[in-house]
């Protein structure tokens, strides 16, 4: 191993490409537990189960208009030159069950939804008919089976409806109530502490002081966590102290599946993390072959997993997005572990890169023009510069070994998580 001393006066002499540092870190993830929720507080949680509709949807056979069940023959040959004429013998509201039954020559009052009666085999509409004396005339020739929804016709029993790792959103919560879920078992949120050090980070409120920063990555890698699904428990400011640094950790173990630093991972005097976690622990990776980001390092104490991101804000929210955040849902057993959304786009410029061998994080602005959509890029450097998150819509990544970006080149952007 590259003693400290040295690899501070070197700096990272070699690079572990993304996918390999991922493919190590996943073969450590273990599965978060089972726990058991009811639907209502189901939003955004991740399935355990696959979930195998137990009822035909819908349950019985219904109409799909207001208007009259009838049998389709009777309606044969029917138009507003030449009715048809049947007559009436009761009526089915939504949410009855009828004991009526159907016989020719005959019809019945039906309310959308409502359970097709007996005998019955069409419904037709209102507006098709007229009725006087409990005469129904009818203006329209129907087929069988028109204007009724078929028992099953949506999901037939046995049909296997969502599968285990979804995450779950309003049109899934409402597909599992209709099957009449009152309960789901779901994976357990991934537990998170994050802390962000530095001398020079000083917390919102305070007055800003020379050489001081306010401390903007423990909320916004927060925010991120609570985006990819994790559950916060803490977010502190350390100072550059070896002793304070190696006692939050070895606290925030205790009780937390994941750990993220930011700041203090790279090769300065005062970069003391990756000592303690050699000390304290195992470092799997340091020095990701990406720009912004490289001097991540990915770490492991007993069975909690460590993620130090590097102090600037742009190198850090993308870390997190690449590294970090993958992490935290593939504990929790996602079939997506990046939840982000892409679009294709043209890039408008020329975009040249200073060095091969890394993943190259653009930042553009995507914008429609007639039938296309445009990528401006916005930065390709300075991992400090929050406004480039800001004006941004989000992110094309170059490959390693790829020189640049030909103007009109169709990108892959990745939008930022909303």
């Amino acid at each position: 191993m590259i003693k400290l001393e040295k690899l501070r006066k070197i700096g990272f002499s070699k690079l572990t490409p993304l996918e390999d540092a991922l493919k190590k870190l996943f073969s450590h993830i273990h599965l978060n537990p089972i726990e058991e929720i009811e639907i209502n507080s189901a939003l955004n949680r991740i399935l355990a189960n696959d979930i195998i509709c137990e009822i035909d949807i819908p349950p019985f056979d219904r109409s799909a208009m207001d208007g009259y069940a009838i049998l389709a023959e009777d309606s044969f040959g029917a138009s507003p030159k030449n009715p048809k004429s049947i007559k009436l013998i009761g009526i089915t509201e939504i949410g009855e069950s009828s004991t009526l039954k159907l016989n020719k020559g005959e019809g019945i009052r039906i309310s959308t939804g409502a359970p097709t009666p007996k005998g019955a085999d069409a419904v037709i509409k209102i507006e098709d008919t007229e009725i006087e004396n409990n005469i129904i005339n009818l203006y329209i020739s129907l087929p069988p089976g028109k204007n009724i929804s078929k028992q099953g016709e949506d999901i037939k029993i046995g049909t296997q409806v969502l599968d285990k790792g979804t995450e779950l959103k309003a049109e899934h919560i409402a597909l599992l109530t209709s099957l009449g879920f009152k309960n789901l078992e779901v994976r357990a949120n991934t537990t998170v502490s994050i802390f962000s050090s530095g001398d020079e980070l000083l917390e919102p409120g305070n007055t800003l002081l020379p050489g001081k920063i306010y401390n903007s990555n423990t909320p916004m890698i927060s925010a991120l966590v609570n985006l990819y699904g994790g559950e916060v428990i803490r977010g502190e400011t350390v100072k550059d102290d070896k002793n304070v640094i190696k006692n939050r950790l070895v606290e925030a173990a205790e009780d937390s599946q994941i750990i993220i630093f930011t700041g203090g991972t790279s090769v300065g005097t005062k970069d003391y993390l990756p000592e303690v976690i050699t000390e304290s622990g195992i470092v799997l990776t340091h020095g990701v072959a990406q720009r912004p980001g490289a001097p991540v390092l990915i770490g492991l104490l007993s069975d909690t997993l460590i993620f130090c991101l590097p102090g600037t804000p742009v190198a850090a929210y993308v870390s997190f997005l690449k590294i970090a955040g993958l992490a935290i849902r593939n504990m929790m057993g996602c079939s997506i572990l990046d939840p982000r959304s892409e679009t294709i786009a043209e890039i408008s410029r020329d975009v040249p890169v200073s060095g091969l061998g890394y993943i190259h994080y653009l930042r553009v602005i995507v914008e429609k023009s007639k039938n296309k959509f445009i990528a401006i890029p916005l930065k390709l450097k300075g991992s400090g510069v929050i406004s480039s998150l800001t004006k941004s819509d989000g992110i094309v990544e170059i490959p390693p070994f790829k020189e640049g970006l030909r103007k009109g080149e169709k990108v892959i952007v990745k939008l930022f998580p909303r």
